[in-house]
């Protein structure tokens, strides 16, 4: 099988070792194109020449006696020689996957064969944000994807209970330093699917200058299978590098004199007139802590980032 693959290779990591590890176990003939120094140029970055990439790629590749499948050629433009050339797949990153998509409606109505497009995850760090060459150089991270500076974590709200209850799950996750930082993102009564509209537009709200933005939005949902409304609490995580996961609490069903007064337009705190220990707390009579029902949404959340492969850390 011949297939092609391609990035900026700068400071090789282990991120780049993934994607080349994937087409060396496929593929017989290999082409690795590298991003040339005028397309490097063109995007004001500081990367290292060409000429330094393709050396340091060459030995790695000789490392691991991979030398003689492979072939190197620059990329001169977005799609480089996958566009016309002569493979039957091409190994991308969820970012680069788009990209990989338009090239193949190119080369369909050029009559060309399409190209199997190949995804490799991302690669996370031991912070669970995908390892980049901006990172290292940035001093976040090393080659190997070990955190190297406090890890910081904007949350769309200033309510104490999910601050509280999004630290001891990030401290769970990264035992790593953490800083945490709650940014005021208004509070309203969500149904359905503003649930999530909601937990997003908080956590992009507060990631700004941070490395994480965490949005944790409570509601009630309809499910139509049990004919109720459930309470439930989603949490959507945002990365620096726009990398979103997703999780959510555990669900009840609300008593029905609470939704019909919501219906009205009442909040559930409203309602019942609880608001330290929230409808959880009040409906289970102190049995189900509120702070353990909104951890358990954030670490729901952080579980993409925890069961990552991470075999490529040594």
């Amino acid at each position: 099988m011949k297939v092609c693959l391609g990035g900026t290779f700068d400071l090789l990591h282990v991120g780049h070792k993934a994607l080349l590890e994937k087409a060396f176990e496929i593929g017989n003939e290999i082409f690795i194109g590298i991003t040339s120094d005028e397309m490097v140029v063109k995007w004001k970055k500081k990367i290292s020449s060409f000429k330094e990439r393709k050396d340091n790629l060459e030995k790695y590749l000789e490392k691991k006696g991979w030398s003689k499948r492979a072939t190197i050629g620059p990329i001169d433009d977005r799609y480089g020689p996958a566009l016309t050339g002569d493979f039957d797949a091409i190994i991308v990153s969820p970012e680069t996957h788009p990209i990989a998509g338009e090239m193949n409606e190119h080369r369909i109505r050029k009559g060309r064969k399409e190209l199997e497009i190949i995804e490799i995850p991302f690669l996370l760090a031991r912070d669970g944000i995908p390892i980049s060459s901006t990172r290292i150089k940035n001093g976040e991270i090393d080659v190997k994807g070990e955190r190297s500076i406090p890890l910081k974590i904007g949350i769309g709200s200033k309510n104490e209970v999910k601050i509280k209850a999004c630290r001891r799950a990030f401290e769970k996750v990264f035992p790593i330093s953490i800083k945490v930082k709650g940014i005021n993102s208004g509070d309203y009564q969500p149904f359905n699917d503003d649930i999530e509209k909601g937990a997003i537009s908080r956590a992009r709200n507060a990631i700004k200058e941070m490395d994480y933005g965490v949005g944790i939005e409570a509601g009630i949902k309809w499910n139509e299978v049990a004919r109720e409304y459930f309470g439930i609490q989603y949490c959507s995580i945002i990365d620096k590098t726009s990398y979103i996961t997703w999780g959510h609490s555990s669900g009840f069903t609300y008593p029905k004199k609470i939704i019909e007064e919501v219906r009205k337009g009442k909040s559930v705190g409203e309602v019942i007139g609880a608001k330290e220990e929230g409808a959880i707390g009040y409906l289970s009579k102190g049995i189900i802590n509120r702070e353990d029902i909104t951890e358990r949404a954030v670490l729901m959340a952080l579980l993409p980032r925890i069961s990552n492969n991470s075999k490529f850390f040594i």
